[in-house]
């Protein structure tokens, strides 16, 4: 173990927390991978769009899929060659990809054109945590 803070450090003051340390000790022991390449873009305050590079793929090879808060992308393909490859430089192989997300994050729109897929991410606040203007009585 390295010399990064653990978690434990901070239970005797945080109530609720749990999954959140949980989620984020799964990220450290998951080294960032680098296929497919992505980019992750801020459309503006509440919005972002992840942006993955998929040349090759049909959108029939590709599965976005959202569950207890962690987005997947893959992509499960077997490919032939069709002929005898000087350089293989365009990888088209099978993956999945995790991304974790904040409580108050949605998927809002999938889409893929031209090899490129994009997923929208909203950010919602749900209406228990909104600011509220209490009566004074």
């Amino acid at each position: 173990m390295n010399n990064l803070a653990r978690w434990e450090t901070y239970s005797p003051v945080s109530i609720g927390f749990e999954d959140m340390f949980r989620r984020l000790d799964a990220l450290a022991d998951n080294p960032q991978r680098n296929y497919p390449p992505y980019n992750l873009v801020k459309l503006d305050d509440d919005r972002q769009q992840l942006q993955l590079a998929l040349a090759g793929f049909l959108k029939e090879d590709i599965e976005v899929a959202v569950e207890h808060k962690n987005l997947n992308i893959s992509v499960n393909k077997t490919y032939e060659a069709d002929g005898e490859y000087v350089h293989w430089g365009i990888a088209q192989r099978s993956f999945s990809r995790n991304w974790q997300l904040s409580d108050d994050t949605v998927v809002d729109e999938v889409t893929y054109l031209d090899g490129l897929l994009r997923v929208t991410l909203k950010r919602e606040i749900p209406e228990d945590q909104k600011r509220k203007l209490l009566p004074i009585s």
